[in-house]
């Protein structure tokens, strides 16, 4: 006999309505912006008890998946996501030395060409305005010394570019990156200079031209001399993982 085997945990009851409400969404039978039903209907129908409906109700919210809103118009509602979420819980991994530094820059790196290549081929000239609009406006922003404006400008260029693959996926992905790397990105806005202007602007000829290789080239040499100085820095202890949201 195995004396190593270890029992099953029992699944909770809460963990159970957890599991049950996430198949609902699955199954379309709760979509984003939909009102659950009242605690009361709610856990009869789920053959729960009101106490394991809150505390899944409660798991639920932590993980974005539901808003819980009081009021007359409260009650528990189903959202769309929240990257932020995932950002949370990447910075909670970093934090903790389960990935470093490396992972997170190979990790955007890897992604960003895919999204570059992607983007190349499905952008309207709407998109293409947009990222022209970004740099015009982090440029501007950039001669009046406003660096911390500046910097969110930069790190949304990223987002627009993720937008234009028409994958929401890659949108999200892109948004926990950015989300990650804005508070780092905060840290160095005094040291941006016009070189990374030249750099978009090299990136829009290329990406404009729909000319996939020449601009993930250009984006991979950007994003490598960046997070050149993020790894620095890191090293240093001049940064340090925090909650991408804090």
């Amino acid at each position: 006999m195995d004396h190593n085997l270890t029992p099953n945990r029992p699944t909770r009851a809460f963990e159970e309505v957890v599991s049950r409400v996430r198949e609902m969404i699955t199954g379309g039978k709760l979509n984003p912006g939909q009102r659950l039903p009242s605690e009361r209907e709610f856990s009869r129908s789920l053959n729960m008890s009101r106490s394991a409906l809150r505390e899944a109700l409660r798991t639920l919210e932590i993980a974005g998946v539901v808003e819980l809103r009081t009021g007359r118009s409260g009650g528990a509602f189903i959202t769309s996501g929240k990257p932020n979420v995932v950002s949370d819980s990447m910075a909670d991994l970093l934090r903790l030395g389960n990935i470093s530094w490396n992972h997170l820059t190979e990790a955007r790196i890897w992604i960003e060409q895919i999204i570059v290549r992607v983007a190349c081929k499905r952008a309207t000239a709407a998109d293409i305005e947009a990222l022209e609009q970004n740099i015009r406006e982090a440029l501007a922003l950039f001669e009046q010394g406003q660096l911390m404006e500046k910097t969110e400008v930069l790190i949304e260029f990223h987002n627009i570019l993720a937008r234009a693959t028409r994958n929401p996926v890659l949108v999200m992905m892109t948004r926990t990156l950015t989300d990650m790397m804005l508070y780092f990105a905060r840290r160095l806005g005094s040291e941006t200079t016009r070189a990374v202007f030249r750099s978009r602007r090299r990136f829009m000829t290329a990406f404009a031209a729909r000319d996939a290789d020449a601009a993930v080239a250009e984006m991979e040499r950007n994003l490598k001399k960046v997070h050149r100085l993020y790894l620095r820095l890191a090293r240093s202890g001049k940064i340090r993982p925090r909650s991408a949201t804090g």
